[in-house]
């Protein structure tokens, strides 16, 4: 049994869903049956049935459903794709020193 909830960002609607995997469960946001990004948010069944035992009072599902919603709105993906394209150009201007 999946899980999902919708907000609005950016005048579109997206779709975070949660759904059940044999080792734990995945969520990642989508817009229109699509992913919107890369991301995919997990937990291991061990670490979620070990939280419920362990009377952890908070749903690690929705929690991770919640981060994936506040990653996304706040713009994470494209911070982290800034980040990395900048870290190839300092690469490779690290590469253009050392040619003849």
């Amino acid at each position: 049994m999946h899980k999902a909830t919708t907000f609005e960002h950016g005048g579109k609607v997206y779709e975070v869903r949660a759904i059940p995997t044999l080792n734990g469960w995945k969520v990642r946001i989508f817009v229109e049956g699509i992913p919107a990004n890369g991301f995919t948010y997990s937990v291991d069944s061990e670490v979620y049935q070990d939280a419920a035992i362990d009377g952890v009072p908070e749903d690690l599902v929705a929690g991770l459903m919640e981060t994936a919603e506040r990653d996304f709105r706040r713009g994470l993906a494209q911070e982290l794709v800034a980040a990395e394209e900048v870290t190839d150009d300092d690469i490779a201007a690290e590469n253009d020193k050392f040619k003849p």
